[in-house]
């Protein structure tokens, strides 16, 4: 039998299920009649203390070690347990009359219930981060053991609803084969745990807490997202066949590491890292790269009731610049609204919000919004080199007005004696169709501009690429967004401007070749993908890439583009097409 989930980390694993039973349900909804309240509010004050005694400790052991994703992540945590709103919402709910775990799971339900409706993925998996910290609290509150879970010698593959973050941070490669989510979405923390671990994940593969036995063998397959049990002898064969050809591939993607990215005839590429936080930058770093292509600011906003400010938003941005090492980093300011809801900055509802007031829209209306993170970006400069680029650009005027106000902060800043960089570069996204087809205009003006595929694909053929119903229309390969590619790399080479592709589309297999032929030489992919992506660059031949570009840009449908490039193939790049 198989089922399928959503890929977050790519491998394969073929080893016994460990199914993880359910975590402690507490009730909450019952009353306390008997004990002082003020003693009741004590309990609580002195489980907090503890607890952030027990979160400080847990994240400067990650930190000594290295780990700066579990550590960061304890930081967080330790951040929603002080959190000062939700105190007082536990005190009030006490003074209610209800019982002290009733009077936590309500107040983090609050706003666990909030965030996790919230149509944005990111925003959603927060949730889960409420529920492990109310469940450790209340287990401090009443003295309990937090459970944990037991692994031997053995490598298992975990099958969960879900992990709390802190118990996943607690796990090592050694004992975890694979990890396979039955909730949960590719931004939990628990999930980014996981794929830090090295093995293979999938999250939302409902049926396979309830359909898999305890110990029973299952083989994990982290490319395509599907878990098999009730293995024949010839299936266990087959994909222990297949588990090994992935280690074999994992084992020379290891190799590249560190290493510059070229093509097979010896001609340098630039491979960038896409990132959203400072957790990502150890593993970009422990790839190598050429930069961060794409800087998503909006998750530092996603999760809050009250913006970050400009000195907030400063030291991330100052951490990420640092950790860099000179290698420049690519901010795009915030790209909030469509499917990107963010809390602390309330809009009303729209009929159509991928296509209404949202990122550079609401960017110029929102002075209060845009000149505290243009400041803290260009206050990062001084330490780095840093690029700065707008989202959803739709024509000239847009971009001028927003690099316009750059220039107004940055006579603020000289005047007020702050140190930035006075040549930082200015940029753009090239995501909706107006900007690609006037991309020799506005390539004239900007420093350089990124292609971002996925809108790009999702406006060019009116298609939201969210929506099931019409989901099968969306394919980066149809012929009309590969000519609106084509038309802006020709367009940047003429201006002598730097164009990369940042999208889900720089590190499609069946695309790498496609892009290195219609000319570009810039990508900016997923920390997970920079070594693959290395790898696949490697295997092709630019003249070869062109004249199979050349052949698609006559191709009539997105069908007829993927039948050319799986023609096109070569052997020793078919073995990574998976």
């Amino acid at each position: 039998m198989k089922a399928a989930g959503i890929p977050v980390s790519r491998g394969m694993a073929l080893a016994p299920a460990h199914v993880v039973l359910p975590w402690p349900v507490f009730s909450d909804e019952k009353r306390e009649f008997h004990t002082p309240k003020e003693r009741q509010i004590a309990s609580v004050q002195n489980a907090v203390s503890s607890l952030g005694t027990f979160y400080t400790e847990a994240a400067n052991t990650f930190y000594a070690i290295g780990d700066n994703t579990r550590g960061d992540i304890m930081v967080v945590h330790n951040a929603i347990l002080h959190d000062h709103a939700l105190q007082e919402e536990i005190v009030r709910q006490i003074r209610d009359d209800y019982a002290l775990e009733s009077a936590v799971l309500r107040a983090f339900r609050t706003y666990s219930i909030m965030i996790s409706q919230i149509d944005n993925e990111y925003l959603s998996q927060r949730a889960a981060d409420l529920d492990d910290v109310a469940l450790r609290l209340i287990c401090t509150i009443l003295g309990r053991a937090f459970p944990e879970i037991r692994l031997g010698d053995q490598p298992v593959i975990l099958i969960a609803a879900d992990i709390p973050p802190s118990v996943m941070a607690g796990l090592h490669a050694g004992q975890v084969a694979g990890v396979v989510l039955t909730a949960g979405g590719k931004t939990s923390h628990s999930a980014i745990i996981a794929a830090g671990l090295g093995v293979p994940v999938i999250v939302g593969c409902e049926e396979a807490q309830s359909l898999i036995k305890d110990g029973e063998p299952v083989f994990l397959d982290g490319h395509s997202g599907e878990l098999h049990w009730e293995l024949l002898p010839r299936e266990v064969d087959a994909f222990t066949l297949m588990a090994q050809r992935n280690d074999r591939h994992m084992e020379q993607l290891s190799f590249l590491a560190g290493q510059p990215t070229c093509t097979a005839d010896g001609t340098p590429i630039q491979l960038s890292a896409n990132g959203q936080d400072a957790l990502s930058c150890k593993e970009i770093n422990r790839c190598g790269c050429d930069g961060i292509g794409l800087f998503r600011t909006e998750f530092l906003f996603l999760d809050r009731k009250v913006p970050p400010s400009e000195d907030e938003q400063f030291f991330l941005y100052q951490s990420v610049v640092k950790q860099m090492n000179g290698r420049p980093v690519t901010f795009r300011t915030l790209d909030m609204g469509g499917d990107k809801i963010i809390p602390c900055f309330p809009t009303e509802e729209e009929a159509n919000p991928f296509m209404g007031y949202r990122a550079i829209r609401m960017y110029l209306d929102r002075e209060d919004v845009f000149t505290p993170q243009i400041r803290a970006i260009l206050r990062a400069s001084a330490f780095g080199k840093v690029r700065i680029m707008f989202p959803m650009i739709s024509n000239l005027e847009e971009f001028l007005s927003a690099k316009g106000h750059v220039l107004a902060i940055q006579k603020e800043l000289s005047d007020q004696g702050i140190e930035y960089d006075p040549q930082i570069p200015i940029g753009t996204m090239i995501e909706v169709p107006s900007a690609a087809i006037n991309a020799d205009i506005l390539a004239s003006h900007a420093d350089f501009v990124s292609i971002g595929t996925n809108d790009l694909t999702q406006y060019t053929l009116a298609v939201d690429r969210l929506n099931v119903a019409v989901s099968y229309l969306y394919n980066h390969f149809d012929p009309a967004v590969i000519r609106l590619i084509q038309y802006t790399l020709r367009s940047a080479q003429q201006s002598q401007k730097p164009c990369s592709v940042c999208g889900e589309m720089a590190s499609d297999p069946l695309a790498v070749p496609l892009l290195l032929g219609l000319g570009l030489r810039h990508f900016s992919v997923g920390p997970g993908a920079l070594l693959r992506t290395r790898k696949l660059i490697s295997l092709c031949r630019l003249q070869s890439c062109q004249e199979l570009a050349s052949g698609i840009l006559r191709a009539t449908s997105a069908k007829e583009v993927i039948e050319q490039i799986h023609r096109w193939i070569p052997e020793a790049y078919a073995e990574w097409v998976v």
